[in-house]
């Protein structure tokens, strides 16, 4: 007696379908895996925009109150407040290029009198944009100091200055803080070179 299940006699395959069948069927794997292949591509495409370092062109951008990105204009970035944090965005593609914070800048106004000649190239009206990440650590660079018109990390109280191409003047931190040049275009605060120097901690030779 023939104890293979129902479900597997009269189970259809491209070998045992009629030659017009087999065809369809095989049309529609063939669609099958390109429409997979396109996802994949498209995942890997925002992974790599996503991961990369800033590009001239690119937006800075911040999070709305749905965490849509928004474009940010230099009239947003008021003096002597605490800075502001932005991510670039790919304008083609409209990806964020959050998938590292090594992207994350920090940005200022400072005043045109309080800015060196070295650092004045950098600024946007007046508008200037430093990395993040503090150079001693990797801690956040997130405070404002008034009093000094410096920028400060909370971890080791290293403080750096917008005014002079983000100089360290107090603190641990080994280095300066990278700066991002930018220009605006129609208002909107558009990155125009690559960061001064790399980003983040600088590992031992």
């Amino acid at each position: 007696m023939n104890k293979t299940p129902c479900s597997q006699q009269n189970a259809a395959t491209p070998d045992t379908l009629s030659s017009p069948d087999r065809r369809e069927a095989l049309r529609a794997s063939s669609a099958l895996l390109l429409c997979a292949g396109i996802g994949i591509g498209k995942s890997a495409f925002a992974d790599t925009a996503a991961h990369s370092r800033p590009k001239v062109g690119d937006q800075l951008v911040r999070s709305d109150a749905n965490g849509q990105p928004v474009p940010l204009r230099g009239a947003e970035i008021l003096p002597d407040a605490k800075p502001l944090q932005a991510f670039p965005l790919e304008p083609t593609s409209g990806e964020v290029r959050n998938g590292t914070r090594l992207n994350k800048v920090i940005l200022v106004r400072i005043a045109p009198a309080d800015l060196t000649d070295e650092t004045r190239p950098y600024a946007a009206a007046g508008v200037l944009a430093y990395s993040a990440v503090c150079t001693h650590q990797g801690c956040e660079v997130s405070e404002w100091v008034a009093k000094d018109k410096t920028l400060m990390c909370y971890c080791h109280f290293s403080k750096f200055s917008p005014g002079r191409a983000g100089e360290v003047v107090a603190g641990p931190a080994p280095r300066t803080l990278p700066l991002l040049p930018l220009k605006e275009e129609d208002g909107v605060l558009v990155v125009a070179g690559p960061f001064t120097s790399n980003p983040g901690v600088s590992k031992s030779a």
